[in-house]
This record gives structure tokens, sequence and C-alpha cells, in this order.
């Protein structure tokens, strides 16, 4: 099997209401390492945004250990209590990194993307990219982004879990309706042991940073409350594009 070849099993799921699972025959790490990651998640995300018209969705993935830990992706849609996209804030703290609590959270930059210890303190890590966009489709395959974004998920899952072998975490990304916050985010769910006994300690005095940061009220107006002026520019900027799109 060549580097770039996606079997079509992988893209052909098994269709329950409200849910779909796809099943790779191989586990998120080769999929990487056999540069394949960027391939497989293009072809996806279209299969589901371009040919059934899916945009609002809850994208699981997870290792299978009754299929020797292969991976399954999960597509939850269809929940009718989802009806309405993330507000805009003051500030995406996945952008402006100089933020005291981008600061607090931040733990490594790469080219591409941005890791983080969760703003709100909850016990899992996020991986952003540096750009803001809003869904896994919006980022490039041509210069190399999408597939540094999942270079970097599995890199930051064996360094911070310490080259897990078992117990490997699930990672989420929610598209529109689904999301809490516009700046898409891969947030990464460990096992309470493995947070409990690695992570946490590890970063003890962030975590408490953080905690103490959420205590003060413009931190969380800046961060996390509703702010209309921003919406309204950012219409002006999408509206300026559409025109200038129009033209050429």
């Amino acid at each position: 099997m060549t580097s770039l070849i996606i079997p079509t099993g992988w893209l052909i799921p098994r269709k329950r209401p409200g849910e779909w699972i796809f099943e790779c025959s191989i586990n998120l790490t080769d999929l990487v390492k056999t540069h394949r990651a960027a391939s497989y998640f293009r072809r996806l995300v279209t299969l589901l945004e371009h040919d059934y018209q899916i945009v609002d969705y809850h994208l699981k993935l997870r290792h299978n250990y009754k299929r020797n830990n292969e991976l399954d992706v999960l597509i939850y849609f269809g929940d009718p209590n989802r009806t309405s996209s993330p507000s805009l804030t003051s500030v995406c703290i996945s952008c402006e990194p100089t933020h005291e609590l981008s600061k607090a959270s931040l733990l490594s930059e790469q080219q591409y993307t941005r890791a983080w210890l969760d703003a709100r303190a909850r016990a899992k890590l996020i991986l952003t990219p540096t750009r803001h966009v809003q869904g896994l489709s919006e980022l490039i395959d041509e210069n190399g982004e999408m597939e540094a974004f999942w270079h970097d998920a599995v890199e930051l899952v064996n360094r911070e879990g310490d080259q897990l072998e078992k117990d490997y975490p699930t990672m989420i990304l929610n598209h529109g309706t689904y999301r809490n916050h516009v700046h898409l985010h891969l947030k990464i769910n460990f096992t309470d042991n493995i947070w409990n006994t690695i992570i946490a300690p590890r970063y003890q005095e962030k975590i408490k940073e953080i905690k103490q940061l959420l205590q003060k009220p413009n931190v969380v107006d800046d961060c996390f409350k509703k702010n209309p002026s921003k919406k309204t520019k950012y219409r002006q900027i999408l509206r300026k594009k559409t025109e200038f799109n129009l033209r050429r």
C-alpha cells in the first residue's frame, strides 16, 4: 500500500440515526506516519459537508480495543437542540497568545498549531491551528497545514502522555452548531489515570494559575462573554471578502 492510498472501506460508514461510524484498519499514529492523515480527513469532511450537506456535527476519534486499537471516526449530527453557532467574544484566546489567560494555558507553538491546557481548567488538552479557522475543511493541503495538524496532535499525545501504547485518548472536533468556541480546536481527553498521575502534576502551577484567572470577571468577559460589536465587525469582514470575490 502506497502512502497516499485511502481504502474505499474507510469512507463507508456504518449508519445509525444521528450517528455514523467510519472504521479505519490502522490507528491514528500509523495514519500520520504513512502520510495519509491529510488525505483521509480531507476526503472525510468533503463527503460529509459537500456530498451529504452535513455541516453541523460532532466528530470523535477513538481507538477501538475490540479491533486491535484501530481508529474509529464517529460522527454525531441531527440534534434538534443544536440551533445556533457559538458567540464571538472580545478575545479569541486561540488567536491572541498575549492575553493573560492564553499565556497561562499555552504549552507549545509549532509552525501551524498551538497546544494548550484547557482554558476552562477542564481535564483535557487542546490543539488549535495558528490561523483562525472555524472548520477542519478550511485547513490547507498544499502548504502542509492539514498534515501538520494531525502530526502535531499525535506528537502532543506522545509527549504529554509519555508515549502511550494503550489507553489512547479520545479526540473531539465540533463543527457548526455543535461548537462552543469559534476557533477550530481539537479536544484531547485522556483517561483519569493518565491525567491525574502524569499531566495534572506536571502542570500543577499552570492549572492553578488558570483557575485563579477564571475568578476575574474581566478575564471571563474577554474570553467567554458574547460581544455583539465583534459579531458586527466579523460580518463586515465577510461582506468585504464576498464583494471582492464577486469582482474577481
